[in-house]
């Protein structure tokens, strides 16, 4: 094994670019994984982010092309139609523990000789096609997965490889990890797993509403793949159920968090009273004195972790299903504050958050989260309904609904910007599940329910954000 940061520099050569100045473009150690396994992602951005390193190609892209050439829209297309294949040489590689391996070595190149070595003494496999393998790290270079360094051993030159800080988040072990939450190998197990995959193939058909060729339903594309429903297949299905659930658990693990930092952030935002109807007037300030209701707030974990954060809250209700909050009641042991060990105070009631008579009132702000997109159009505004006849008998001026989903984007911030989230929602969307709704489309939901969206309030998790919604004045006319 050579030390990576005494091997020398070199010249990357593909088939459409070359790459002039090389030594600007090693060590890109802070892409994310998420942007690698998107098909936006920019493979070649690190090559194409200066005129001055990158030539394109002239016999590919015609004669006289440069970095503001329209011809650079052809070199845009093929990145987005060969991000497939980077991910599908990610989850080999990761199927193989080959991360892992590499991982072993620390800061020094492997070559591949030694990474086969290791893989076989490893995990006692007893064939790895040499080329194939040596292709495959080869093209996750290009993607800021794997890094190639060029070396010289016993008087021969040969490629050594090591992971960049985003290949680091592939192992499947926790050696040298910050803790078992830094792994992100299950979304490449879970996103590339062949049931999941296979499902994309059936998207044609499924838009075009064609129904299912074995039951004749129009089934979503997971449904028609595997012949059952994503639910049925995980429950039956052991490997695959424990990658989902992992996928699940890193992308909500930090959802309350997140959204308490974004309410707390806004404290010293708003100043007098008169502010309080400006856009975003969520924070601890304005919530001080004020009756919250969680509605679908399950076990009560917000509401706990919104009290201990908001003490002057007045009251902290957690709605749910009476089947929902009967198990709640019976199970939650531990409701104490972790910092001061004082009692926090959530009323558990049970209710329907179509039936405004079995919300608590009077009600000042309604948070709901991961609710409402589980429901129809039709459905989110009977609830706003419902939200709006409980809010406009408290304080009207002041009532809120914040829900705490996905918002995503419209217009120029969706245009030629990838975003997690909505590539989340059209994943979400091949196995049947909930949709995400854009900021334009909860202001048309609002309206129709006697509601204003005031705006979003970004947070740091990619799968929640929060929708401010006050009641529109002339409703209650």
């Amino acid at each position: 094994m050579i030390s990576a940061a005494a091997a020398p520099s070199f010249f990357l050569d593909s088939s459409a670019f070359v790459v002039k100045n090389p030594s600007s473009h090693l060590k890109q150690q802070n892409s994310h994984i998420h942007q690698f396994l998107n098909p936006q992602f920019p493979l070649l951005a690190k090559c194409t982010s200066n005129n001055d390193d990158v030539t394109l190609r002239p016999d590919i892209f015609g004669p006289g092309t440069d970095k503001t050439s329209p011809s650079n829209a052809k070199l845009r297309f093929l990145q987005i139609a060969q991000s497939h294949f980077v991910a599908q040489a990610l989850h080999a590689i990761v199927r193989l523990h080959i991360p892992d391996v590499l991982a072993i070595s620390a800061d020094e190149a492997m070559s591949i000789d030694n990474i086969i070595t290791m893989t076989f003494e490893k995990d006692r496999q007893t064939s790895i096609d040499k080329q194939a393998l040596f292709r495959c790290l080869r093209l996750l270079c290009t993607a800021g997965i794997i890094e190639e360094v060029v070396v010289t051993e016993d008087g021969r030159k040969e490629s050594a490889f090591f992971l960049t800080e985003t290949g680091q988040l592939l192992q499947t072990e926790f050696e040298g990890m910050a803790s078992p939450t830094d792994r992100m190998s299950s979304f490449v197990l879970h996103w590339m797993e062949q049931p999941l995959w296979d499902a994309w193939s059936h998207l044609p058909d499924y838009l075009a509403g064609s129904p299912n060729a074995y039951d004749g339903k129009l089934s979503p594309p997971f449904d028609r793949a595997n012949r059952m429903p994503a639910s049925e297949f995980y429950r039956k299905h052991d490997y695959s159920r424990i990658h989902r659930n992992s996928v699940a658990k890193y992308a909500s693990s930090k959802e309350i968090d997140s959204i308490l930092d974004a309410i707390i952030g806004q404290r010293d935002t708003i100043g007098q009273e008169d502010d309080l109807l400006t856009p975003f007037p969520l924070n601890a300030a304005f919530l001080e004195g004020k009756t919250v209701v969680d509605i679908g707030g399950g076990y009560g974990d917000f509401m706990m972790a919104l009290k201990g954060s908001v003490p002057s809250i007045k009251h902290c209700y957690c709605l749910d299903l009476p089947e929902v909050i009967a198990d709640a009641v019976s199970t939650r042991c531990d409701s104490t504050d972790s910092n001061t060990g004082e009692q926090i105070d959530v009323s558990f009631v049970p209710g329907d958050m179509f039936e405004p008579s079995t919300i608590p009132t009077p009600c000042d702000i309604i948070f709901t989260k991961h609710v409402l997109c589980d429901f129809s159009d039709e459905d989110v505004v009977r609830a706003l309904q419902s939200f709006h006849e409980v809010l406009k008998h408290s304080d009207p001026k002041h009532g809120r609904v914040v829900i705490m989903d996905a918002v995503l984007p419209n217009g120029d911030e969706l245009n030629g910007k990838w975003n997690s989230a909505v590539s989340f929602d059209v994943l979400l969307m091949l196995t049947g599940r909930r949709g995400e709704r854009s900021c334009l489309e909860w202001s048309n939901l609002a309206e129709k329910a006697g509601f204003s969206c005031d705006g979003v309030m970004p947070t740091t998790s990619v799968t929640v954000d929060l929708a401010v919604l006050s009641i529109n004045q002339n409703s209650l006319e």
